[in-house]
């Protein structure tokens, strides 16, 4: 006797379609599973067995040979169990063989028969649409997997109910309400921090155009607290996105514990986390904090402390938006468009830029700032040194502006740039290449001046050039100007600061026009060639 049940396996973030196959035959007792399963899927034989049973059906006496098909990948996890008990069952013509095959299936059981949660129901919910299947998952899951539209969903708690509705007889549970999942904080807000105008304005800058964002400073300055509160002006999901980011969530975490996500995630892995940790890996390969930072903000707290490999690897995500993980011959793309903050101290004892002397040797300070490479501070827009208050934050707390005034700007600017690039699934400033720049970002003539004479002065690569004109363009879009004027290139170049060992750190002055200058008053390019005749 034979029967067919279709299931799902995880690739990544994919999941392939792969039908259960059960042949009942004459023999001694045996319970065969071949397919490539991976040690969990070899276990689910004397699961499903007393599963089986507990529920009060009859586990076939005689040989069986399930086969996962196709059998050229291997099949990893829990979720086979359901199928596996019900593809046996409509081999045994306990329930209908005809009717089991209309359904997609996944689920793992426990010896009386319960259904309990696993990874990857929302990717399980999509091929089943695709396919044009039903979807028989369990009762935690229902709730996440009807968020798919068109898709007839059956949430069950037991492996019995699950045979009541391929016999029709059960129409499936309500789903319970899930918790919310973890995503920015609640209760930050920009109007506690009082100062730190600067930090400030390059987090505006930063959400309203896309831009990585490195900030350093003494301990205790603000630079976590800058970093949270950024997550906080980003604009909400749309629709799309919110089902694009809680696809990768499922693929990592039970449904159980998820529900559509709303507010875009803030991740903040620790500095000690290994490659294949932060950017996804391993032997079942899955996403790394960078695609679960997706549409939303990754800080990396101590970034000078992170791992050479690991800090390395970010190369790719920031310039591409994305991760390939190659394994076994099969390359897996994982998303990776997140906005990357970074926040590091003066130096590694933590004590320079305070009352405390520091001790570190200017051999340990080249060291400490060579741990992040010149490629990566390429890639990044905006970099900020944050001092500490002069008084105490008590005194005119409350006073600042609010996140909600600050996202009121960024939502204006995102609008702005969704109109430059319609249909993009990435139309902000920050993606913009050469040709975007070029008809997308008109300079004036002052505007493209100075920005000529700053690449050979401060010595620009090509990257930078453009960085410095994206950053440029997302100041002219916050201040409502189709054209990128001279202020608007003025204050980019000032985000544009020479990352290396503050030996004697410049004391920076804000002038009449409200663009920050050093010493004399003139802008950052005019001092710094005229530092350069000087020498």
């Amino acid at each position: 006797m034979y029967a067919r049940v279709p299931g799902v396996g995880l690739v990544g973030l994919e999941a392939r379609l792969v039908h259960v196959e059960v042949s009942l035959a004459n023999g001694l007792p045996r319970f065969e599973i071949v397919g490539l399963p991976g040690s969990e899927v070899r276990e689910a034989k004397e699961r499903v067995r007393a599963a089986v049973e507990n529920s009060g059906y009859p586990f076939p006496l005689r040989r069986i040979t399930a086969n996962l098909t196709p059998a050229d990948w291997r099949k990893e996890g829990s979720g086979w169990d359901l199928p596996l008990a019900l593809s046996i069952l409509a081999a045994a013509g306990i329930v209908s063989a005809e009717r089991a095959s209309s359904f997609v299936m996944m689920g793992e059981l426990t010896l009386d028969g319960s259904v309990k949660d696993v990874r990857g129901v929302l990717p399980a919910a999509h091929t089943a649409r695709r396919a044009g299947l039903a979807l028989i998952c369990p009762e935690a899951s229902g709730r996440l997997a009807r968020t798919v539209e068109g898709l007839a969903v059956f949430p069950v708690a037991t492996l019995r109910e699950a045979a009541e509705v391929v016999a029709g007889r059960f129409r499936g549970r309500t789903p319970p309400e899930g918790p919310v999942p973890v995503e920015a904080e609640e209760g930050l807000d920009f109007a506690d921090l009082y100062g730190l105008e600067q930090g400030k304005r390059a987090c505006e800058i930063a959400a309203a155009g896309w831009h990585h964002l490195l900030l350093s400073g003494p301990p205790g300055s603000g630079k976590t607290a800058l970093a949270k509160r950024l997550a906080t002006v980003l604009p909400p999901l749309s629709p799309e996105e919110a089902i694009e980011v809680t696809h990768i969530y499922s693929t990592v975490q039970a449904s159980d514990s998820l529900t559509l996500m709303k507010r875009r995630p803030f991740r903040q892995p620790h500095h000690t986390i290994s490659p294949q940790g932060l950017l996804g890996g391993g032997r079942q390969p899955r996403p790394g904090e960078v695609s679960l930072a997706h549409r939303g903000v990754l800080f990396l707290d101590e970034f000078g402390e992170f791992s050479r490999a690991a800090a390395e690897g970010l190369r790719q995500p920031l310039e591409s938006g994305r991760v390939v993980v190659v394994r076994n011959q099969t390359a897996l793309v994982f998303p990776a468009r997140f906005l990357l903050v970074g926040a590091f101290n003066l130096c590694p004892c933590g004590r320079m830029g305070t009352e405390e002397p520091c001790r570190c040797s200017p051999a340990l300070l080249r060291r400490y700032y060579g741990r992040i490479s010149a490629p990566i501070l390429d890639r990044v827009d905006l970099y900020v040194e944050i001092a500490r208050l002069p008084g105490p934050p008590g005194e005119r707390a409350g006073r600042a502006e609010s996140s909600a005034s600050i996202q009121s700007r960024v939502e204006r600017a995102w609008a702005v740039q969704r109109r430059r690039k319609p249909g993009s699934s990435f139309p902000y400033n920050a993606g913009y290449g050469p040709w975007d720049l070029r008809h997308l970002a008109p300079l004036s003539a002052e505007a493209e001046a100075l920005l000529d004479r700053a690449y050979r002065v401060f010595g620009l690569s090509t990257r930078s050039y453009y960085g410095v004109w994206r950053v440029a363009r997302t100041i002219a879009d916050l201040a409502g100007r189709e054209v990128v004027e001279r202020m608007d290139v003025a204050e980019a170049l000032q985000f544009r600061r020479r990352f290396s060992p503050p030996e004697s750190p410049p004391k920076f002055i804000r002038g009449g026009d409200g663009i920050e200058s050093e010493g004399d008053g003139t802008d950052p390019v005019m001092f710094a060639e005229e530092r350069r005749n000087r020498s």
